[in-house]
């Protein structure tokens, strides 16, 4: 009887639970459809690998952010060749190294898209997700420097 009781308690919550993260998955999907301009269609709700693309980097290959000579600094210090979508760069850390992104919980590699300006990066996960673009000269003179020490 307690079992019975219990199931009929835990049934539901269980379920619900369930229902959310199918939610919080299928809303990555669009997020990851809406970055790279694609028409989701019914079919590509129900095909997990329909908007997950193999094109990601490593995001401390490309975001690093640039200590300052001085102390302290600003984000566009750390961060000049990096611009954000909704104005203000985050720096969140990935192996005790910053990163110019908001990266989520255990993110290393990051989607992107590119053009011949700028490579740009979809960070995070929905529904804390950043979209960062890196200026492909101002990366190039980033790297240069980083290789001259």
């Amino acid at each position: 009887m307690f079992q019975t009781l219990l199931y009929r308690i835990m049934f539901p919550f269980i379920i619900a639970l369930l229902l959310i993260t199918l939610a919080i998955l299928e809303m990555q999907k669009v997020t990851l459809a809406k970055f790279y301009d694609k028409q989701l269609s019914v079919s590509d709700y129900l095909n997990w690998y329909a908007t997950h693309p193999a094109n990601t980097i490593d995001a401390l290959q490309i975001l690093k952010a640039q200590q300052p000579d001085h102390h302290g600094g600003t984000t566009q210090d750390w961060c000049p060749a990096v611009h954000s979508d909704n104005g203000f760069v985050s720096i969140t850390y990935l192996d005790d190294q910053p990163v110019c992104c908001n990266l989520g919980k255990g993110q290393r590699y990051v989607y992107y898209k590119e053009n011949e300006q700028e490579i740009t990066l979809l960070c995070g996960r929905w529904p804390r997700t950043e979209i960062v673009s890196v200026d492909k000269t101002g990366m190039r003179a980033a790297q240069s420097y980083l290789n001259s020490y």
